[in-house]
C-alpha cells in the first residue's frame, strides 16, 4: 500500500472511530457495538439502513409503544415489558441489535411466538440460529419482511465472524415455520404507513434508551437514568399500576402519548437532536403537543391526558 493510500485509510478509520464514540455518548454502547453501527461516511448511523430494516422497525415499534387498556390493538403483542430489561438498541444498516445483559433468553422468549401458544410476541418473527461460542446470542429473522434481528448478552454485540447452530430452542417457532392464522390477522391489521412517516416510526426504536447528561434528557421507558426530582413519575408503584401508551395513526399521520417515562419532551429532543436525531426532522411545539415532522409525515408527542 502507498504511503497516501494508507494516510488515506487511517484518516477513515479515526473518522469512524470519532463517529462511534460520539455514538455512544448517547447510546450507550460499548465502541465496538457503536463502530459496526457507523455509515459508510462516517455518520452516526441511527436510522441508515435498508428499506427492508426500516418497514420492521416501523412495525416493531407499534408492539413496543401500545400497552395498557388504552392502547392499540398491537398492545396484545405482549413485549412491552421489553423495557424492564435495560436493552442496549445497536442498529446496523441491516440488522437491528438488542443487547440486553441481563437474560437475553428471557427477552428472546418474550419476542419469539412459541409452537400452540397464544401469545403472540412479534408476528412472524423466528428463530434462526443461536451461537455456538456465546450461549447469549439469538439470531432471528422476520419472516415477513425478511429483517434480521439480533439479541445478545455482550455487551460490545454479537461476534463479527460468530459460529452458530440452528435446531430448536425451547418451544420457539423456527425460521421457515408458516405464519399462523393469528398472526396474519395482526398483520393484516396494522395501518399503512408512508416512507416518511417509517422513517419516524423506526426512529422511536432505534432511541429506545437513550441520554444525554449535558444536556439533561433521556429515553428510558422504565426509570429515569438521570434521577430528576420532584416529578409524580418517581412514584414507581402509581405507575405500575396505570401504565398506557399508544401508538397509532395512518399514512403520514401518527400520534404517540404515555404516562410515566420518558418526559415528552426529552423523547421529542432525541428525535430531532442535531447529532442523533433523524437527519432531517424538525420539532414544532403546538401547546403541549410536540410535533416531530420529517418529510410529508407527522408524529405528535404528548404525555397521556384522560
Amino acid at each position: 500500500m502507498s504511503t497516501d493510500l494508507a494516510r488515506t485509510a487511517a484518516n477513515r478509520s479515526s473518522k469512524r472511530l470519532a463517529a462511534a464514540h460520539r455514538r455512544k455518548t448517547y447510546t450507550g454502547e460499548r465502541v465496538e457495538a457503536a463502530l459496526a453501527g457507523i455509515g459508510r461516511k462516517n455518520d452516526i448511523g441511527l436510522d441508515a439502513c435498508s428499506p427492508v430494516q426500516r418497514s420492521f422497525r416501523a412495525f416493531f415499534a407499534l408492539g413496543l409503544f401500545n400497552d395498557g387498556p388504552a392502547g392499540a390493538r398491537p398492545g396484545a403483542w405482549g413485549y412491552t415489558r421489553l423495557s424492564a430489561y435495560d436493552p442496549v438498541v445497536s442498529p446496523r444498516w441491516d440488522e437491528l441489535v438488542v443487547i440486553a445483559e441481563r437474560a437475553p433468553d428471557n427477552v428472546v422468549g418474550w419476542l419469539v411466538p412459541k409452537q400452540n401458544r397464544g401469545m403472540l410476541c412479534v408476528p412472524g418473527l423466528r428463530l434462526a440460529a443461536m451461537s455456538t461460542r456465546d450461549w447469549g446470542t439469538f439470531y432471528l429473522r422476520h419472516e415477513p419482511t425478511g429483517a434480521r434481528l439480533v439479541v445478545t448478552g455482550r455487551r460490545a454485540g454479537p461476534l463479527r465472524d460468530d459460529e452458530r447452530r440452528s435446531g430448536s430452542w425451547r418451544d420457539a417457532l423456527l425460521e421457515g415455520e408458516p405464519l399462523s392464522g393469528a398472526e396474519r390477522r395482526a398483520m393484516g391489521s396494522v395501518p399503512s404507513m408512508t416512507p416518511d412517516a417509517e422513517v419516524l416510526l423506526a426512529g422511536l426504536v432505534t432511541r429506545y434508551a437513550m441520554e444525554d447528561r449535558r444536556e439533561k434528557w433521556a429515553t428510558s421507558w422504565s426509570w429515569d437514568p438521570l434521577d430528576r426530582s420532584g416529578d409524580r413519575r418517581q412514584d414507581a408503584d402509581l405507575m405500575s399500576r396505570n401504565v398506557e401508551r399508544r401508538l397509532w395513526g395512518e399514512g403520514d399521520s401518527w400520534e404517540l402519548r404515555w404516562t410515566g417515562y420518558p418526559y415528552p419532551a426529552d423523547l421529542a429532543r432525541a428525535l430531532t437532536h442535531p447529532v442523533v436525531g433523524i437527519p432531517g426532522a424538525a420539532l414544532h411545539l403546538h401547546r403541549d403537543i410536540f410535533e416531530v415532522t420529517y418529510g410529508s409525515a407527522l408524529l405528535e408527542i404528548r404525555e397521556w391526558r384522560a
